[in-house]
């Protein structure tokens, strides 16, 4: 008998067993229950998060005879009937390769067909976002008014190809990514389930590959359990994945971290002479950087992470050494290559540049301390013109000096970084508003920050003479996602553009 991949033979049959995914499962369950069943849904998300699974159980559920909680209960005559592949009432199109017009009216004439075994007839359109406009429009009047016997599920990874006319007339479903520690979970259940050995670190790395898919995390694993051979171990699966060794990646990293451009471009050369990708080594390198500044800045760093204690360690000794500003500039020089190497056929050569601009990049600190040294000495000045009698005239500042000021409170309050970050911003001031022009998504999120919010407002409102703080260019983000986290954040002291 032919191998089945564990992502098919464990891919779920009732809403039970669907993960990461309670919100949609909930209300299907309970539109099942309370016979509130639509007659269009589409289902959105990143690949592998269980749209078409979700489907298949939906389409099962709404003709079982004695639905159990909301889900099929397999035993029923209509069950029984509508798991056999050859049954005329499921019905799965992949759009992908049946997305002309004359296909999609070849459906649309069948349709007024009634159900051979159940109450409905339902049509499952994977990859939708394929279809050619023309087939979008001849199936335009079905979905408004189908027959009653007819229920569309439409599943899509691009959901901003689809046309606002089909979108206005189906349910909509957006499918999150599943975190890492319900897949690692689910990964444990199965290993568990075919008797394969394994490492708790191992499982965890499997699942974060995954990325918050559970199919990929699925792929990687069944990889796993033949490579080790049923006892998966951490290196084995760093194997599978083509990653670096973690010793030999943090001897890399510290010498770029230390600025040593001698020892750096040693340890590229030999990783590279074993084979290693550099797109990987980039992945790899922005990777443990992401996980030094998790164990220096997060509390409960060491539960998130799930590391092997040596590995762990080594990152601890890290996390000691370096601010949280140097690693955050070599991480956002590695993550940005992508982009670069994408594109070009001289891959060495531009990863080689990027780790040595990294090796001399790590200056933010000296940035941080000049404009320390700066604001106390203006300070030192004005103490000395108090204390003398003299009181300067009031006048005007301009933009830049009271955003420095804002920044010199930061500094204070012992936010180096998000004063540093602050003097990166374009910054201008009308008669009412003081505005604040920021392009870096990465910089805008240190300021949309929770943690940071009551402080900038602190320190911003003596010196607003009555202006509104306006953030503006956030070109970066979902606006009508952005917008109420924003005023969220700031209260009256923003105003959105």
């Amino acid at each position: 008998m032919a191998y089945t991949s564990l992502y098919r033979k464990y891919r779920p049959d009732t809403f039970d067993k669907v993960i990461g995914q309670d919100h949609i499962v909930r209300t299907l369950k309970n539109q099942i229950e309370t016979n509130s069943i639509g007659h269009a849904y589409i289902f959105t998300g990143t690949r592998g998060t269980g749209k078409t699974s979700v489907a298949k159980i939906f389409a099962r559920a709404v003709n079982c005879l004695h639905p159990e909680n909301g889900s099929p209960c397999g035993k029923c005559e209509n069950c029984v009937e509508l798991a056999k592949s050859g049954n005329f009432d499921i019905l799965e199109i992949d759009a992908a390769s049946n997305n002309s017009v004359d296909q999609i009216r070849e459906l649309t004439e069948k349709i007024n067909f009634p159900p051979t075994i159940g109450r409905y007839k339902v049509y499952i359109i994977d990859e939708v976002h394929m279809l050619s406009k023309a087939a979008f429009n001849a199936l335009l009047k079905t979905l408004e008014e189908p027959p009653e016997h007819a229920i569309f599920i439409l599943a899509t990874t691009e959901i901003h190809q689809i046309l606002p006319t089909i979108l206005s007339r189906c349910l909509r479903f957006d499918f999150k990514l599943v975190p890492n520690s319900v897949i690692a979970e689910r990964i444990r259940f199965i290993f568990d389930d075919i008797g394969c050995k394994y490492e708790p670190e191992a499982v965890e790395l499997i699942a974060s590959s995954g990325n918050g898919s559970v199919r990929d995390a699925l792929s990687v694993a069944d990889m796993c359990v033949s490579y080790c051979e049923n006892n998966v171990t951490y290196g084995g699966v760093l194997e599978v994945l083509g990653a670096s060794d973690p010793q030999k990646l943090t001897s890399l990293c510290t010498a770029i971290a230390d600025g040593d451009i001698d020892k750096t471009l040693q340890e590229v050369a030999n990783l590279c002479d074993l084979g290693k990708s550099v797109n990987i080594l980039a992945i790899d390198i922005a990777t443990t950087f992401r996980n030094v500044l998790y164990i220096k800045n997060c509390s409960q760093a060491k539960r998130l992470l799930a590391l092997p204690e040596g590995i762990y360690a080594s990152l601890k000794g890290m996390a000691d050494k370096y601010s949280t500003e140097k690693c955050l500039s070599i991480m956002k020089i590695m993550s940005g290559l992508e982009g670069e190497l994408r594109y070009s056929s001289q891959h060495r050569i531009i990863f080689e540049a990027a780790v040595t601009l990294a090796c001399l990049g790590g200056d933010s600190d000296t940035k941080s301390e000049e404009l320390a040294l700066k604001v106390a000495r203006l300070e030192k000045v004005v103490a000395t013109m108090k204390k003398s009698g003299f009181e300067p005239a009031p006048a005007a500042p301009d933009a830049r000096q009271v955003w420095k000021q804002v920044a010199s409170g930061l500094e204070k309050s012992n936010m180096k970084f998000l004063a540093f970050a602050a003097l990166e911003a374009e910054v201008e001031m009308t008669e009412t508003e003081f505005i604040v022009k920021i392009a870096s998504p990465a910089t805008l999120g240190l300021f949309l920050d929770k943690n940071n919010r009551d402080v900038i407002n602190k320190i911003f409102q003596p010196l607003s003479n009555g202006r509104k703080l306006v953030f503006k260019d956030f070109v970066h983000l979902d606006e009508d996602k952005a917008l109420p986290y924003v005023k969220e954040m700031f209260g009256q002291w923003v105003e959105i553009k």
